[in-house]
């Protein structure tokens, strides 16, 4: 089986490995497509999880199953969380949030999907609908981590502002939009993303500074660029009563003020990963809304993969990299 694993720190390589065995519960996957992430590049320049073959972004089709239930040709994307099932977070219930749940998944210390095959277990799988493409049924992974932060700020028929538009950014601005809020405003100092978010839904794409931004009086603010100095600019651009979801995942410090804050009485919520009426929720809107897929950009093969990774840390794509595994 070909797969292309993390050597180290920025270097990826193209390797053979055994096809995966199936444990109890586990069915074997072809992989047709998977996403690129955010967190794939952060492994990728810091050597995260080096040895291990990166990628949960994942669609494909059952190659091996002892499940009527998933019989052989089943369609599904993957869940890639696998929460330790004894903590507090999982006693809870919000076992997305468990902390084993966030670092030992698929495609950081199980196999990912930028493999031809992978083994999982049928209760990570979720259908694909008929009508979906796999390209489109990739994006849903990513689009039920936007959907989980907007579910979690109440968004309704508003105003809302969203800034950062890599590929969350963007799925969120397509939800924001299916779900009437108006007007919709993205904001990214790169034009090309800028003109995805307008082809998404957006009314209006800006540059960060942009003195519209604030006179819309947005009722929601996604901060989901992961730049720590744009959470001010999130809740400075809040109206008062507002809601702001941080959906990007900052490294370092952010300096705010927090008396124009206060005395607003807008509410700052974090949110994390998904949870499975979310996944359900994205499969359903990728398939009311098949547009979306549109903001996949590229696809490239395996042999593709280490060269795609250098470009995209050297020049950000405007939209989603997918990785088709199985492409000759």
């Amino acid at each position: 089986m070909q797969a292309v694993r993390l050597i180290e720190a920025r270097r990826l390589e193209q390797v053979d490995l055994p096809p995966p065995r199936r444990s109890e519960g586990e069915v074997v996957l072809r992989v047709e497509a998977c996403g690129i992430c955010g967190s794939d590049l952060s492994c990728y320049k810091h050597g995260i999880f080096a040895g291990a073959v990166l990628g949960h972004e994942i669609v494909g089709a059952i190659e091996a199953s002892d499940d009527p239930s998933w019989p052989a040709g089943t369609r599904a994307v993957v869940d890639p969380k696998f929460p330790c099932g004894g903590c507090l977070e999982c006693a809870r219930g919000t076992s997305h949030r468990c902390i084993a749940a966030l670092t030992q998944g698929v495609g950081q210390t199980r196999q990912g999907g930028f493999a031809e095959q992978l083994a999982v277990p049928t209760s990570h799988l979720y259908r694909v609908p008929d009508t979906l493409s796999f390209q489109t049924a990739a994006l849903a992974e990513p689009l039920a981590v936007a959907l989980h932060g907007l579910r979690l700020a109440g968004t309704h028929a508003g105003s809302a502002v969203v800034i950062g538009l890599g590929p969350i950014g963007l799925l969120a601005v397509a939800a924001l939009r299916a779900r009437n809020a108006s007007p919709v405003i993205g904001v990214d100092p790169v034009r090309l993303r800028r003109d995805l978010a307008l082809d998404l839904g957006a009314d209006l794409a800006c540059e960060p500074g942009d003195s519209r931004i604030a006179e819309v009086q947005p009722t929601v603010v996604v901060e989901a660029s992961g730049h720590p100095a744009a959470i001010a600019d999130a809740g400075n651009a809040a109206a008062p009563g507002a809601r702001v979801v941080l959906l990007g995942i900052p490294i370092g410090e952010a300096t705010i003020w927090p008396m124009t804050w206060i005395t607003r009485e807008i509410t700052v919520i974090g949110s994390v990963a998904q949870e499975a009426r979310d996944f359900a929720e994205a499969l359903e809107l990728l398939a009311r809304v098949p547009a979306i897929g549109e903001m996949v950009t590229r696809t490239v093969g395996l042999a593709e993969v280490p060269d795609a990774f250098a470009s995209l840390v050297a020049h950000p794509d405007a939209g989603k990299i997918l990785v088709t595994p199985n492409d000759v």
